[in-house]
Protein backbone atom coordinates (compact mmCIF):
# COMPACT_ATOMS: atom_id res chain seq x y z
CA UNK A 1 0.00 0.00 0.00
CA UNK A 2 1.23 3.50 -0.81
CA UNK A 3 -0.24 6.99 -0.68
CA UNK A 4 1.17 10.31 -1.97
CA UNK A 5 2.38 12.56 0.84
CA UNK A 6 0.43 15.43 -0.73
CA UNK A 7 -2.87 13.57 -0.25
CA UNK A 8 -2.05 12.65 3.33
CA UNK A 9 -1.12 16.25 4.08
CA UNK A 10 -4.47 17.45 2.73
CA UNK A 11 -6.24 14.89 4.91
CA UNK A 12 -4.89 16.58 8.04
CA UNK A 13 -5.39 20.14 6.82
CA UNK A 14 -1.82 20.88 5.73
CA UNK A 15 -1.18 22.51 2.38
CA UNK A 16 1.29 20.31 0.48
CA UNK A 17 4.47 21.82 -0.88
CA UNK A 18 5.60 21.34 -4.49
CA UNK A 19 6.99 17.88 -5.06
CA UNK A 20 5.10 16.20 -2.22
CA UNK A 21 2.85 14.48 -4.75
CA UNK A 22 5.85 12.48 -5.92
CA UNK A 23 6.75 11.32 -2.39
CA UNK A 24 5.07 7.95 -1.87
CA UNK A 25 4.39 6.93 1.73
CA UNK A 26 4.31 3.19 2.37
CA UNK A 27 3.65 3.21 6.10
CA UNK A 28 2.66 5.53 8.97
CA UNK A 29 4.17 4.93 12.39
CA UNK A 30 5.05 6.58 15.70
CA UNK A 31 7.81 4.24 16.89
CA UNK A 32 11.18 4.92 15.29
CA UNK A 33 12.09 1.27 15.75
CA UNK A 34 9.27 0.31 13.39
CA UNK A 35 10.26 2.70 10.62
CA UNK A 36 10.98 1.14 7.26
CA UNK A 37 11.92 2.83 3.97
CA UNK A 38 9.31 5.32 2.71
CA UNK A 39 7.51 5.51 6.07
CA UNK A 40 5.93 8.68 7.47
CA UNK A 41 7.23 9.07 11.03
CA UNK A 42 5.03 10.94 13.51
CA UNK A 43 6.98 12.26 16.49
CA UNK A 44 4.70 12.04 19.54
CA UNK A 45 5.25 14.41 22.46
CA UNK A 46 4.72 12.13 25.46
CA UNK A 47 4.93 12.51 29.22
CA UNK A 48 8.22 10.59 29.39
CA UNK A 49 9.69 10.55 25.87
CA UNK A 50 9.59 13.09 23.05
CA UNK A 51 9.45 11.51 19.62
CA UNK A 52 11.51 14.37 18.21
CA UNK A 53 14.49 12.85 20.01
CA UNK A 54 14.14 9.82 17.74
CA UNK A 55 13.82 11.61 14.41
CA UNK A 56 17.47 10.92 13.55
CA UNK A 57 16.91 7.19 14.04
CA UNK A 58 13.76 7.32 11.92
CA UNK A 59 15.65 9.06 9.13
CA UNK A 60 18.47 6.54 9.33
CA UNK A 61 15.90 3.76 8.88
CA UNK A 62 14.53 5.39 5.74
CA UNK A 63 11.68 7.68 6.81
CA UNK A 64 10.47 9.68 3.80
CA UNK A 65 8.76 12.42 5.84
CA UNK A 66 8.30 13.50 9.44
CA UNK A 67 5.45 15.04 11.45
CA UNK A 68 6.12 16.92 14.70
CA UNK A 69 4.78 19.70 16.90
CA UNK A 70 7.87 21.87 16.49
CA UNK A 71 10.02 23.09 13.64
CA UNK A 72 12.79 20.81 12.45
CA UNK A 73 15.61 21.23 9.98
CA UNK A 74 15.71 17.86 8.25
CA UNK A 75 16.45 16.69 4.69
CA UNK A 76 12.96 15.24 4.08
CA UNK A 77 9.50 16.82 3.95
CA UNK A 78 8.26 17.98 7.36
CA UNK A 79 4.70 18.64 8.55
CA UNK A 80 4.42 20.84 11.64
CA UNK A 81 1.16 20.29 13.54
CA UNK A 82 -0.48 21.41 16.77
CA UNK A 83 -1.35 17.94 18.08
CA UNK A 84 0.77 15.02 16.90
CA UNK A 85 -1.48 12.35 18.47
CA UNK A 86 -4.63 13.63 16.78
CA UNK A 87 -2.72 14.01 13.51
CA UNK A 88 -1.39 10.46 13.73
CA UNK A 89 -4.95 9.14 14.06
CA UNK A 90 -6.14 11.06 11.01
CA UNK A 91 -3.06 10.16 8.95
CA UNK A 92 -3.42 6.47 9.76
CA UNK A 93 -7.10 6.49 8.81
CA UNK A 94 -6.38 8.30 5.55
CA UNK A 95 -3.43 6.04 4.68
CA UNK A 96 -5.63 2.94 5.08
CA UNK A 97 -8.54 4.59 3.22
CA UNK A 98 -10.80 4.97 6.27
CA UNK A 99 -11.54 1.28 6.84
CA UNK A 100 -14.00 1.75 9.72
CA UNK A 101 -16.37 3.63 7.44
CA UNK A 102 -17.20 0.34 5.71
CA UNK A 103 -17.44 -1.72 8.92
CA UNK A 104 -20.15 -1.78 11.60
CA UNK A 105 -17.83 -0.47 14.31
CA UNK A 106 -18.48 -0.68 18.05
CA UNK A 107 -16.41 0.90 20.82
CA UNK A 108 -16.66 -0.47 24.37
CA UNK A 109 -15.37 1.46 27.38
CA UNK A 110 -15.72 1.20 31.15
CA UNK A 111 -13.69 -0.09 34.08
CA UNK A 112 -14.69 -3.75 34.07
CA UNK A 113 -16.24 -6.12 31.58
CA UNK A 114 -14.90 -4.54 28.39
CA UNK A 115 -13.17 -7.65 27.09
CA UNK A 116 -16.11 -9.94 27.79
CA UNK A 117 -18.60 -7.53 26.23
CA UNK A 118 -16.43 -7.15 23.12
CA UNK A 119 -16.16 -10.89 22.53
CA UNK A 120 -19.82 -11.53 23.28
CA UNK A 121 -20.77 -8.82 20.79
CA UNK A 122 -18.59 -10.62 18.23
CA UNK A 123 -20.30 -13.90 19.15
CA UNK A 124 -23.74 -12.37 18.64
CA UNK A 125 -22.87 -10.69 15.34
CA UNK A 126 -20.91 -13.68 14.06
CA UNK A 127 -17.33 -14.33 15.14
CA UNK A 128 -16.39 -15.29 11.57
CA UNK A 129 -17.53 -11.86 10.36
CA UNK A 130 -16.22 -9.77 13.26
CA UNK A 131 -12.74 -8.56 14.18
CA UNK A 132 -11.93 -7.61 17.76
CA UNK A 133 -9.27 -5.20 18.98
CA UNK A 134 -8.74 -5.66 22.71
CA UNK A 135 -6.81 -7.28 25.52
CA UNK A 136 -7.18 -10.93 24.52
CA UNK A 137 -7.11 -10.43 20.76
CA UNK A 138 -4.02 -8.22 21.00
CA UNK A 139 -2.11 -10.88 22.96
CA UNK A 140 -2.66 -13.25 20.05
CA UNK A 141 -1.35 -10.56 17.68
CA UNK A 142 1.88 -10.29 19.65
CA UNK A 143 0.85 -7.09 21.43
CA UNK A 144 1.22 -8.00 25.12
CA UNK A 145 -0.30 -5.87 27.89
CA UNK A 146 -2.10 -3.61 25.41
CA UNK A 147 -5.82 -2.88 25.50
CA UNK A 148 -6.13 -0.13 22.88
CA UNK A 149 -3.06 -0.03 20.62
CA UNK A 150 -1.78 3.04 18.81
CA UNK A 151 -4.00 4.58 16.17
CA UNK A 152 -1.79 3.36 13.34
CA UNK A 153 -2.19 -0.22 14.62
CA UNK A 154 -5.94 0.22 15.11
CA UNK A 155 -6.37 1.43 11.55
CA UNK A 156 -4.13 -1.29 10.14
CA UNK A 157 -6.12 -4.02 11.89
CA UNK A 158 -9.35 -2.42 10.70
CA UNK A 159 -8.04 -2.35 7.12
CA UNK A 160 -7.03 -6.01 7.34
CA UNK A 161 -10.50 -6.87 8.62
CA UNK A 162 -12.17 -4.96 5.80
CA UNK A 163 -9.91 -6.47 3.16
CA UNK A 164 -10.53 -10.01 4.47
CA UNK A 165 -14.29 -9.59 4.12
CA UNK A 166 -15.24 -8.86 7.72
CA UNK A 167 -18.41 -6.88 8.31
CA UNK A 168 -17.96 -5.80 11.93
CA UNK A 169 -15.23 -4.42 14.18
CA UNK A 170 -15.37 -4.24 17.98
CA UNK A 171 -12.80 -2.10 19.80
CA UNK A 172 -12.00 -2.18 23.51
CA UNK A 173 -11.43 1.51 24.27
CA UNK A 174 -9.38 2.12 27.41
CA UNK A 175 -9.34 5.46 29.19
CA UNK A 176 -5.69 6.04 28.30
CA UNK A 177 -6.37 5.02 24.71
CA UNK A 178 -9.19 7.55 24.51
CA UNK A 179 -7.16 10.31 26.13
CA UNK A 180 -4.22 9.66 23.83
CA UNK A 181 -6.46 9.97 20.76
CA UNK A 182 -5.84 6.40 19.58
CA UNK A 183 -9.41 6.00 18.28
CA UNK A 184 -9.96 9.60 17.19
CA UNK A 185 -10.46 8.81 13.51
CA UNK A 186 -12.51 5.65 14.06
CA UNK A 187 -16.02 5.85 12.59
CA UNK A 188 -18.01 4.38 15.47
CA UNK A 189 -21.58 3.23 14.88
CA UNK A 190 -22.13 2.34 18.55
CA UNK A 191 -20.46 3.35 21.79
CA UNK A 192 -20.92 1.14 24.88
CA UNK A 193 -20.39 2.11 28.53
CA UNK A 194 -20.08 -0.84 30.95
CA UNK A 195 -19.46 0.71 34.38
CA UNK A 196 -17.15 2.92 36.39
CA UNK A 197 -15.22 2.00 39.53
CA UNK A 198 -11.79 2.77 40.90
CA UNK A 199 -8.80 2.09 38.66
CA UNK A 200 -5.97 3.96 36.92
CA UNK A 201 -6.00 6.89 39.34
CA UNK A 202 -2.21 6.93 39.04
CA UNK A 203 -2.83 8.20 35.49
CA UNK A 204 -6.02 10.25 35.89
CA UNK A 205 -5.68 11.55 39.44
CA UNK A 206 -9.38 11.68 40.29
CA UNK A 207 -12.51 9.68 39.53
CA UNK A 208 -13.97 12.74 37.79
CA UNK A 209 -10.97 12.88 35.44
CA UNK A 210 -11.23 9.14 34.87
CA UNK A 211 -14.90 9.49 33.94
CA UNK A 212 -14.11 12.40 31.61
CA UNK A 213 -11.69 10.14 29.76
CA UNK A 214 -14.42 7.52 29.32
CA UNK A 215 -16.83 10.17 28.03
CA UNK A 216 -14.52 10.98 25.12
CA UNK A 217 -15.93 7.97 23.26
CA UNK A 218 -19.48 9.33 23.49
CA UNK A 219 -18.57 12.97 22.85
CA UNK A 220 -17.14 11.90 19.50
CA UNK A 221 -20.03 9.78 18.26
CA UNK A 222 -21.50 10.80 14.90
CA UNK A 223 -25.13 11.85 14.52
CA UNK A 224 -26.27 8.48 13.17
CA UNK A 225 -24.58 6.48 15.94
CA UNK A 226 -26.09 4.89 19.04
CA UNK A 227 -24.98 5.07 22.66
CA UNK A 228 -25.45 1.98 24.84
CA UNK A 229 -25.31 2.88 28.54
CA UNK A 230 -25.53 0.96 31.82
CA UNK A 231 -28.72 2.15 33.50
CA UNK A 232 -27.68 0.59 36.82
CA UNK A 233 -24.40 2.53 37.17
CA UNK A 234 -24.59 6.00 38.81
CA UNK A 235 -21.84 7.26 36.51
CA UNK A 236 -24.20 6.83 33.55
CA UNK A 237 -25.90 10.08 34.54
CA UNK A 238 -22.78 11.86 33.25
CA UNK A 239 -22.60 9.89 29.99
CA UNK A 240 -24.48 12.03 27.52
CA UNK A 241 -24.10 11.31 23.83
CA UNK A 242 -25.73 14.53 22.64
CA UNK A 243 -24.92 14.01 18.96
CA UNK A 244 -25.93 10.35 18.83
CA UNK A 245 -29.16 9.47 17.08
CA UNK A 246 -30.35 7.30 19.96
CA UNK A 247 -29.42 6.09 23.41
CA UNK A 248 -30.20 2.59 24.62
CA UNK A 249 -30.06 1.99 28.36
CA UNK A 250 -29.62 -1.55 29.64
CA UNK A 251 -29.79 -3.07 33.11
CA UNK A 252 -32.16 -4.16 35.84
CA UNK A 253 -33.32 -0.62 36.62
CA UNK A 254 -36.93 0.15 35.68
CA UNK A 255 -35.71 2.92 33.34
CA UNK A 256 -33.74 0.51 31.13
CA UNK A 257 -34.75 0.04 27.49
CA UNK A 258 -33.37 -3.49 27.54
CA UNK A 259 -34.39 -4.63 31.01
CA UNK A 260 -33.32 -7.70 32.91
CA UNK A 261 -35.79 -9.09 35.44
CA UNK A 262 -35.73 -11.76 38.16
CA UNK A 263 -32.01 -12.66 38.11
CA UNK A 264 -31.13 -16.15 39.34
CA UNK A 265 -27.65 -17.46 40.06
CA UNK A 266 -25.96 -20.86 40.19
CA UNK A 267 -22.28 -21.73 40.75
CA UNK A 268 -21.53 -21.84 37.01
CA UNK A 269 -24.47 -20.11 35.38
CA UNK A 270 -27.02 -17.33 35.72
CA UNK A 271 -30.36 -16.46 34.22
CA UNK A 272 -32.91 -13.69 33.98
CA UNK A 273 -35.83 -12.49 31.93
CA UNK A 274 -35.31 -9.98 29.11
CA UNK A 275 -37.77 -7.24 28.18
CA UNK A 276 -37.32 -5.13 25.04
CA UNK A 277 -39.95 -2.96 23.37
CA UNK A 278 -42.86 -5.02 24.62
CA UNK A 279 -41.23 -8.37 23.85
CA UNK A 280 -39.84 -10.78 26.40
CA UNK A 281 -37.47 -13.73 26.39
CA UNK A 282 -35.64 -15.93 28.89
CA UNK A 283 -31.86 -15.69 29.09
CA UNK A 284 -29.92 -18.71 30.35
CA UNK A 285 -26.27 -17.62 30.48
CA UNK A 286 -23.57 -20.28 30.98
CA UNK A 287 -21.54 -17.92 33.19
CA UNK A 288 -21.98 -16.98 36.85
CA UNK A 289 -22.63 -13.67 38.57
CA UNK A 290 -24.61 -10.49 38.19
CA UNK A 291 -21.62 -8.88 36.46
CA UNK A 292 -21.88 -11.40 33.63
CA UNK A 293 -25.62 -10.81 33.29
CA UNK A 294 -24.80 -7.11 32.91
CA UNK A 295 -22.11 -7.94 30.34
CA UNK A 296 -24.68 -10.00 28.44
CA UNK A 297 -27.21 -7.15 28.49
CA UNK A 298 -24.60 -4.74 27.12
CA UNK A 299 -23.69 -7.09 24.27
CA UNK A 300 -27.36 -7.85 23.62
CA UNK A 301 -28.14 -4.14 23.26
CA UNK A 302 -25.63 -3.82 20.42
CA UNK A 303 -27.02 -6.89 18.67
CA UNK A 304 -30.59 -5.55 18.96
CA UNK A 305 -29.49 -2.22 17.49
CA UNK A 306 -27.85 -4.14 14.65
CA UNK A 307 -31.12 -5.88 13.84
CA UNK A 308 -31.21 -9.20 15.68
CA UNK A 309 -34.46 -10.16 17.37
CA UNK A 310 -34.70 -10.60 21.12
CA UNK A 311 -35.24 -14.34 20.65
CA UNK A 312 -32.14 -14.64 18.48
CA UNK A 313 -30.10 -12.76 21.05
CA UNK A 314 -31.25 -14.95 23.94
CA UNK A 315 -30.57 -18.13 21.94
CA UNK A 316 -27.04 -17.05 20.98
CA UNK A 317 -26.16 -15.85 24.48
CA UNK A 318 -27.06 -19.29 25.80
CA UNK A 319 -23.87 -20.35 23.99
CA UNK A 320 -21.75 -17.31 24.93
CA UNK A 321 -18.14 -18.51 24.93
CA UNK A 322 -15.95 -18.75 28.00
CA UNK A 323 -13.02 -16.41 27.61
CA UNK A 324 -9.48 -17.23 28.60
CA UNK A 325 -8.75 -15.89 32.08
CA UNK A 326 -12.33 -14.74 32.70
CA UNK A 327 -14.12 -16.94 35.28
CA UNK A 328 -12.16 -19.89 33.89
CA UNK A 329 -12.93 -23.08 35.84
CA UNK A 330 -10.40 -25.77 36.69
CA UNK A 331 -11.01 -28.92 38.71
CA UNK A 332 -9.04 -31.80 40.18
CA UNK A 333 -10.02 -35.35 41.01
CA UNK A 334 -10.05 -34.57 44.75
CA UNK A 335 -12.97 -32.16 44.26
CA UNK A 336 -11.05 -28.89 44.61
CA UNK A 337 -12.17 -26.16 42.21
CA UNK A 338 -10.00 -23.24 41.08
CA UNK A 339 -11.17 -20.23 39.08
CA UNK A 340 -8.74 -18.03 37.19
CA UNK A 341 -10.11 -14.54 36.73
CA UNK A 342 -8.59 -11.28 35.49
CA UNK A 343 -10.23 -9.40 38.40
CA UNK A 344 -7.64 -6.70 39.10
CA UNK A 345 -9.77 -3.84 40.43
CA UNK A 346 -11.61 -3.55 43.75
CA UNK A 347 -15.02 -3.83 42.10
CA UNK A 348 -14.02 -6.82 39.96
CA UNK A 349 -12.49 -8.65 42.93
CA UNK A 350 -15.59 -8.06 45.03
CA UNK A 351 -17.90 -9.29 42.27
CA UNK A 352 -15.79 -12.36 41.61
CA UNK A 353 -15.66 -13.34 45.28
CA UNK A 354 -19.37 -12.69 45.65
CA UNK A 355 -20.22 -14.90 42.68
CA UNK A 356 -17.97 -17.79 43.73
CA UNK A 357 -18.94 -18.31 47.38
CA UNK A 358 -19.59 -22.09 47.57
CA UNK A 359 -22.80 -23.33 49.21
CA UNK A 360 -20.65 -25.29 51.64
CA UNK A 361 -16.92 -25.21 52.02
CA UNK A 362 -14.46 -22.36 52.07
CA UNK A 363 -13.53 -19.60 49.62
CA UNK A 364 -9.79 -18.95 49.26
CA UNK A 365 -8.23 -16.07 47.33
CA UNK A 366 -4.79 -15.72 45.74
CA UNK A 367 -3.96 -12.30 44.32
CA UNK A 368 -1.59 -9.37 44.23
CA UNK A 369 -1.51 -5.90 42.67
CA UNK A 370 0.62 -4.65 39.77
CA UNK A 371 3.54 -2.33 40.26
CA UNK A 372 3.61 1.10 38.68
CA UNK A 373 -0.14 1.59 38.92
CA UNK A 374 -2.86 2.91 41.24
CA UNK A 375 -1.42 2.31 44.73
CA UNK A 376 -4.61 3.51 46.42
CA UNK A 377 -6.56 0.45 45.34
CA UNK A 378 -4.18 -1.96 47.08
CA UNK A 379 -5.50 -1.62 50.66
CA UNK A 380 -9.06 -1.49 49.29
CA UNK A 381 -8.58 -4.84 47.56
CA UNK A 382 -6.94 -6.21 50.69
CA UNK A 383 -9.98 -5.21 52.74
CA UNK A 384 -12.35 -6.85 50.25
CA UNK A 385 -10.41 -10.12 50.38
CA UNK A 386 -10.18 -9.97 54.17
CA UNK A 387 -13.94 -9.62 54.51
CA UNK A 388 -15.10 -11.97 51.76
CA UNK A 389 -12.54 -14.79 51.58
CA UNK A 390 -12.01 -17.34 54.34
CA UNK A 391 -8.30 -17.23 53.61
CA UNK A 392 -6.13 -15.03 51.40
CA UNK A 393 -2.63 -15.58 50.05
CA UNK A 394 -0.97 -12.39 48.81
CA UNK A 395 1.49 -12.81 45.98
CA UNK A 396 3.18 -11.18 43.01
CA UNK A 397 1.33 -9.70 40.01
CA UNK A 398 3.52 -7.86 37.49
CA UNK A 399 5.62 -5.90 40.00
CA UNK A 400 7.47 -4.08 37.22
CA UNK A 401 9.95 -1.71 38.88
CA UNK A 402 8.47 -1.87 42.39
CA UNK A 403 9.59 -4.03 45.28
CA UNK A 404 7.06 -6.90 45.52
CA UNK A 405 7.30 -6.92 49.32
CA UNK A 406 6.35 -3.24 49.46
CA UNK A 407 3.31 -3.88 47.26
CA UNK A 408 2.18 -6.64 49.60
CA UNK A 409 2.70 -4.34 52.61
CA UNK A 410 0.14 -1.95 51.14
CA UNK A 411 -2.40 -4.70 50.37
CA UNK A 412 -1.88 -6.17 53.83
CA UNK A 413 -2.66 -2.83 55.47
CA UNK A 414 -6.21 -3.22 54.18
CA UNK A 415 -6.63 -6.83 55.30
CA UNK A 416 -5.38 -6.33 58.86
CA UNK A 417 -8.37 -4.32 60.19
CA UNK A 418 -10.86 -6.89 58.84
CA UNK A 419 -9.66 -9.72 61.03
CA UNK A 420 -9.31 -11.89 57.96
CA UNK A 421 -6.75 -14.70 57.67
CA UNK A 422 -3.88 -14.28 55.26
CA UNK A 423 -0.26 -14.99 54.48
CA UNK A 424 2.32 -13.74 52.00
CA UNK A 425 4.12 -15.85 49.42
CA UNK A 426 6.00 -13.76 46.87
CA UNK A 427 6.47 -16.56 44.34
CA UNK A 428 3.11 -16.84 42.57
CA UNK A 429 3.53 -20.49 41.65
CA UNK A 430 4.22 -21.35 45.29
CA UNK A 431 1.25 -19.25 46.41
CA UNK A 432 -1.12 -21.18 44.15
CA UNK A 433 0.41 -24.48 45.25
CA UNK A 434 -0.12 -23.55 48.91
CA UNK A 435 -3.74 -22.53 48.33
CA UNK A 436 -4.74 -25.73 46.54
CA UNK A 437 -2.84 -27.86 49.09
CA UNK A 438 -4.92 -26.28 51.87
CA UNK A 439 -8.21 -26.61 49.98
CA UNK A 440 -10.55 -29.53 50.55
CA UNK A 441 -13.31 -31.01 48.41
CA UNK A 442 -16.07 -28.43 48.17
CA UNK A 443 -13.70 -25.49 48.60
CA UNK A 444 -13.24 -22.89 45.86
CA UNK A 445 -9.96 -21.09 45.16
CA UNK A 446 -9.98 -17.80 43.23
CA UNK A 447 -6.69 -16.96 41.52
CA UNK A 448 -7.18 -13.33 40.55
CA UNK A 449 -5.41 -10.57 38.70
CA UNK A 450 -3.46 -12.06 35.82
CA UNK A 451 -6.13 -14.04 34.02
CA UNK A 452 -4.99 -14.84 30.49
CA UNK A 453 -1.52 -13.29 30.79
CA UNK A 454 1.36 -15.64 29.86
CA UNK A 455 4.02 -13.55 31.62
CA UNK A 456 5.15 -11.76 34.76
CA UNK A 457 6.38 -8.22 34.12
CA UNK A 458 9.51 -7.71 36.24
CA UNK A 459 11.34 -4.50 35.51
CA UNK A 460 11.04 -4.15 31.75
CA UNK A 461 11.16 -7.92 31.16
CA UNK A 462 8.18 -10.11 30.28
CA UNK A 463 9.11 -13.37 31.99
CA UNK A 464 7.20 -16.50 30.93
CA UNK A 465 4.54 -17.37 33.50
CA UNK A 466 0.95 -18.66 33.39
CA UNK A 467 -1.57 -19.35 36.17
CA UNK A 468 -3.06 -22.03 33.93
CA UNK A 469 0.28 -23.78 33.47
CA UNK A 470 0.83 -23.82 37.23
CA UNK A 471 -2.58 -25.40 37.81
CA UNK A 472 -2.03 -28.01 35.11
CA UNK A 473 1.27 -28.96 36.76
CA UNK A 474 -0.69 -29.51 39.99
CA UNK A 475 -3.11 -31.93 38.34
CA UNK A 476 -5.93 -29.55 37.43
CA UNK A 477 -7.79 -29.65 34.14
CA UNK A 478 -10.09 -27.09 32.65
CA UNK A 479 -13.66 -27.97 33.50
CA UNK A 480 -16.00 -28.55 30.52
Amino acid sequence: MAAPLAELAKAVGTAPLPGWGRVLIRDVCEDSRDVRPAALFVAISGAVHDGVDHVAEALARGAAAVVSERDLEIPVPHLRVEDSRATLARLAAAFHEHPTESLFTVGVTGTNGKTTVCHWIAHLLGADRTAVIGTLANEKRGLPAVTTPSSCVVQRIAAEARDSGAENLVIEASSIGLEQRRVDAVDFDVGVFTNLSRDHLDLHGTMDAYLRAKRILFDGLKESAAAVINADDPASVSIRAERAAKTVRYGFDDSADLRGIDPQHAPRSSQCGLVWRGESAALALPHPGMHNLMNALAAASVALIHGLTLGEVAKRLAEAPELEGRSEYFERSDGVIVIIDFAHTPDALQRALGALRPPSGRLLAVFGCPGGSDRGKRPIMGGIAGRMADRTILTTDNPKHEDPESILDEIESGIRPTGGRWERIIDRSEAIERAVAEADSGDVVLVAGKGHEPYQVVGNAFLPYSDRTVLESLGFTRAP
